[in-house]
């Protein structure tokens, strides 16, 4: 199976079953919109027209379905959730996509650098609880390709709960909502 997007050959992360899930190359940045077109079993499917953004960022959950329970650790790496819930002032890590362009750039495909760190280029905000958190680092996790984490603090005063609301906003462009466990 092969996947281009605007002509470029966009790495695939799953295919099976009418699903496909690919990196949208970085060579496309300022490229509003772009031809997809899937290649498969000796025959291309007919090219869909998709929009590309600077930024859509979206937060991985535990079903897999973009609702409920987050895919957030705490420093330990341990998912924090109602058997395992951050307190204010703790550092959560965050995982996500879609949040563009880094520096040092990143190549497309490539595992992201540990030394230096690929921040992204459009600093993004996190809220848990409607508050806003410190972002301490947002970029590539190191050694991974194409996947952003975010470490924010979670902030003082957030009212405790096993469905806390978080969310990450990057260029104006709001993610899903997930949920933590915050005490």
């Amino acid at each position: 199976m092969q996947v281009t997007i605007g002509g470029v050959e966009a790495p695939l992360f799953y295919g099976d079953g009418g699903q496909v899930n690919a990196q949208v190359p970085y060579e496309l940045a300022g490229v509003g919109a772009a031809s997809l077109v899937v290649r498969g079993r000796g025959a291309a499917g007919a090219p869909a027209t998709v929009t590309i953004a600077p930024a859509q960022p979206g937060i991985f959950t535990v079903s897999q379905t973009g609702t409920g329970q987050g895919v957030v650790l705490d420093a330990a790496g341990r998912l924090v959730d109602a058997n395992n819930p951050a307190r204010p002032g703790d550092v959560v890590v965050i995982y996500a996509t879609g949040m563009g362009l880094t520096n040092p750039a990143a190549a497309t495909g490539a595992a992201a650098p540990t030394e230096p760190l690929a921040h992204v280029t459009t600093s993004p905000t996190v809220t848990i609880g409607g508050q806003q958190a410190t972002v301490e680092f947002a970029g590539l996790a190191p050694t991974f390709a194409g996947l952003y984490q975010i470490n924010a603090r979670v902030p003082a005063g957030v009212a405790a709960g096993s469905s806390v609301p978080l969310v990450i906003t990057q260029n104006g462009i709001a993610s899903n909502t997930v949920t933590i466990a915050v005490r």
